[in-house]
């Protein structure tokens, strides 16, 4: 089990490295930290689709490389948590220091990072509303997007499954397909919110239709085996 996830770790890494590269001239006029922060928020949306891949691929595999797969699923998933941790953190650093982007927006954000949740004059006096422009919108779905995998990483250890039980660690892991919806909306509403954005809808939506495709078609077999 050591040396799979060592060999599976590597190979995940060099294909996460490769993405970076491939993306990497891709972002020409953003700062580093702005290139980063979306780089990091596409790994994270990749990490958590390989997670929903592999529950269908068991289908396909030998009963006994199931204990592999799930193993392989925890450590992708704490990939994820990491890349997410890194993309928020950049985020509210690049908002508090005064975002470098252009938002095809009207509306008067807060100042710092709760312009990210918040209109108003100013962060600090003045009155603040919600911010529920299609930006706002797409932040709190980031927001909640990162609340589920927040808890998700913490749960993912074999010691939390047992503290949690196995019916409750179940269900809070079944908020999985969610996630990777939010996340996948919170991605296209900003491609379409910020000029110049190097992403495109087809980044994100070509990873999501296997998923849907391949999701669906492992629950028709379930069903069907069931029946049988």
């Amino acid at each position: 089990m050591a040396l799979f996830r060592l060999a599976a770790g590597l190979v995940s890494l060099l294909v996460l490295s490769a993405i970076v590269w491939i993306k990497w001239p891709q972002f020409p006029g953003f700062p580093a930290a702005e290139t980063w922060s979306m780089l990091l928020g596409y790994l994270g949306y990749i990490l958590i689709a390989m997670t929903l891949l592999l529950g269908p691929l068991k289908y396909a595999m030998p009963p006994r490389w199931g204990k592999y797969l799930l193993q392989l699923r925890r450590d992708l998933g704490i990939g994820a948590g990491f890349a997410a941790i890194g993309h928020v953190a950049l985020v509210l650093y690049i908002f508090e220091r005064g975002a470098k982007l252009f938002f095809l927006q009207t509306a008067q954000p807060a100042e710092g990072w709760l312009g990210l949740f918040f209109l108003g004059d100013s962060a600090y006096s003045g009155p603040l509303s919600p911010h529920f422009s299609l930006t706002g919108i797409s932040n709190y779905m980031g927001l909640l997007a990162f609340v589920i995998l927040l808890a998700l990483w913490i749960t993912s250890s074999r010691y939390a499954e047992k503290l949690l039980g196995g019916a409750s660690w179940k269900r809070l892991h079944l908020s999985n397909p969610l996630l990777f919806v939010l996340v996948m909306f919170h991605a296209l509403i900003y491609i379409n919110s910020i000029k110049g954005e190097p992403h495109s809808p087809g980044d994100f939506l070509w990873l999501a239709g296997i998923v849907a495709v391949l999701r669906l078609a492992a629950f028709g077999w379930n069903v069907f085996r069931r029946r049988s």
